[in-house]
């Protein structure tokens, strides 16, 4: 019986280095012996032993600035003149010669400059003007489109006619009635209820600019409604007599005062004619009585609960 610790385990490194049998001698390893290791040839020989002629990276290095040195002269020499003495008169004549035209060109060039700097200035001014100008036509076209447009608007505001004016059968409230009429002779390109809202009226002698709200029914049909407040004694009720009913309690300190409610109409709503019909008596003025009641064939009475200390 075998056991894992007996068995040999094969090596997979790969077998030593070493020269090919029968292989020429290289030139390194000539004159040495095949024996000596330090003249075998390994992976790491090169392939081509430098010669002892070339050059050392030093010997480039100084070429490369000998070069730079000569070109450099070359370049101050091409450059260099031999009249450019400063110190020789005839050179400063001519160097002065030719800084007077230099000077006398660039005057010229600040002339030109100052001569366009002008000329746009001048434009300038004249675009403001014209800005101006153009400012002041366009006001004045504006106000006379205007002005035309209002004497058009009154031209056809001058026909337009109220038709149908009429007072409601039964009273609005005390003293006051409704009226309606319907605006007529409005141009199809002109609003209707415009038109009624800027449209005058007289009633009963009084004029007045428009009416209180105006009603689109649609189709073009359109209906002012005015609150006639004045010259309706038909709906001016008033209470005529008053009857003192006593306290209202023992030690209550009011009193209770009745009156008949007279000039009601036959359709008109009893309850808002009393309430909005004012009364004097016992030097107090009153807005409207406290309570209203209707009392069949007695008629609608106020009624007045005052301030009374006797009581």
């Amino acid at each position: 019986m075998y056991t894992s610790a007996s068995r040999e385990v094969p090596s997979t490194a790969p077998p030593p280095y070493s020269p090919r049998p029968n292989a020429a001698p290289s030139d390194t390893q000539r004159g040495a012996s095949r024996d000596d290791p330090q003249h075998l040839a390994t992976e790491r020989s090169p392939l081509v032993k430098p010669s002892a002629d070339s050059p050392s990276p030093k010997t480039y290095t100084s070429r490369r600035f000998l070069v730079c040195i000569a070109l450099l002269v070359l370049v101050v020499l091409a450059h260099w003149r031999p009249g450019d003495d400063a110190l020789n008169p005839a050179v400063r004549a001519r160097l002065r010669r030719e800084w007077d035209v230099e000077v006398r060109a660039h005057e010229a060039l600040r002339a030109g400059w100052e001569t366009e700097r002008l000329e746009l200035v001048a434009m300038r001014d004249q675009l403001l003007r014209d800005r101006e100008t153009w400012a002041n036509e366009c006001e004045a076209n504006r106000l006379e489109e205007e002005r035309r447009k209002q004497e058009d608007e009154e031209r056809v505001r001058a026909g337009f006619a109220w038709e149908g004016l009429r007072g409601e059968e039964r009273c609005l409230r005390h003293a006051a009635r409704e009226y309606t009429a319907r605006i007529t002779n409005v141009p199809r390109e002109y609003d209707p209820v415009r038109a009624c809202t800027e449209t005058a009226v007289e009633i009963h002698g009084l004029r007045t600019d428009g009416p209180q709200w105006c009603e689109d029914r649609g189709c073009g049909v359109v209906l002012g409604h005015w609150t006639v407040d004045y010259s309706e004694p038909t709906c001016v009720t008033y209470f005529d007599w008053f009857k003192d009913k006593g306290c209202t309690s023992p030690g209550s300190g009011r009193r209770r005062i009745e009156s008949p409610l007279e000039n009601l109409q036959y359709d008109d709503d009893w309850r808002t004619m009393c309430s909005t019909t004012p009364a004097d008596f016992r030097y107090l003025h009153f807005d409207s009585p406290d309570m209203c009641e209707n009392w069949g064939q007695y008629g609608v009475w106020g009624i007045w609960e005052i301030e009374d200390r006797g009581c």
